[in-house]
């Protein structure tokens, strides 16, 4: 009898486990975007910016590859940082990027310029 029930605890965890990583593999796959925020909410920094980068290369969205730029430019990750921005200033979407946020924006700094500077600002600090 003891055997049983060990053997169907075992079998039952095996199968709860299972089921985790499958589905933790498939949410990797079709929404990186939710497991990078799960793993944000942990703090886990570099699990979710690796998440982000999925997101942003499944996606090609623009506002993807500036939630990349705001967690990267948070946790101080100049090398990172620099590489998105420079994608970010040459991406096809970033005029239309810029003027949307211009009129949601009060502010005197221009969308464009904001994120011109603070390219050139990461990459002073960098070296380049």
């Amino acid at each position: 009898m003891k055997k049983l029930v060990l053997k169907t605890v075992l079998i039952t965890l095996a199968s709860i486990i299972g089921a985790a990583l499958i589905t933790f593999g498939a949410m990797s796959i079709f929404a990186p975007g939710t497991v990078a925020g799960f793993f944000d909410d942990l703090g886990n920094y570099s699990a979710s910016v690796f998440f982000y980068e999925k997101e942003y290369i499944k996606s090609g969205d623009i506002d993807d590859l500036v939630v990349l730029i705001d967690k990267a430019y948070a946790e101080n990750d100049g090398a990172r940082t620099e590489v998105y921005l420079s994608e970010l200033i040459g991406h096809k979407d970033f005029s239309d990027y810029c003027a949307t946020k211009d009129a949601e924006n009060l502010s005197g700094l221009s969308t464009e310029d904001y994120y011109n500077e603070l390219y050139e600002l990461v990459k002073s600090n960098n070296g380049n």
